[in-house]
């Protein structure tokens, strides 16, 4: 099941009511093809304790789940994979759709919201997730 954003993150970016409406039918649109690397990202997430609908709401927002991408690359070839990695910050692992390019980008993640975590300390799981 999808998981809604908090409505005051929602209404910075777009309105509230097309914004989530926009959301609840990018996801329903996905879901399908997601369902295809459902088994990688519950992998991927167990062992690095993440949520495996953080993983897949990504593979969603950046990839529509491989659907936007040519052999993996997106439109401009700067980034690649179901995650959409920057090819001139990271060198890519494994095939565009692979677990392992799951995993190495969600570490990356993991990373990046450990360095948040520990630049604010005093943030919410929430705030420092966003």
């Amino acid at each position: 099941k999808a998981r809604v954003l908090d409505w005051k993150v929602c209404k910075s970016a777009f309105s509230y009511t097309a914004g989530l409406a926009m959301v609840q039918r990018t996801a329903e649109a996905d879901v399908v093809r997601l369902r295809k690397y459902e088994v990688p990202i519950k992998r991927v997430a167990r062992n690095l304790c993440l949520d495996p609908a953080l993983i897949a709401a990504i593979i969603s927002q950046e990839s529509r789940a491989g659907l936007l991408l040519d052999n993996g690359w997106d439109q401009g070839r700067h980034k690649y994979g179901l995650m959409q990695l920057g090819g001139q910050q990271h060198h890519p692992y494994g095939m565009w759709d692979s677990e392992e390019h799951i995993n190495q980008c969600s570490t990356i993640l993991v990373l990046a919201i450990n360095e948040v975590r520990a630049r604010h300390p005093t943030w919410t799981w929430d705030q420092q997730l966003r």
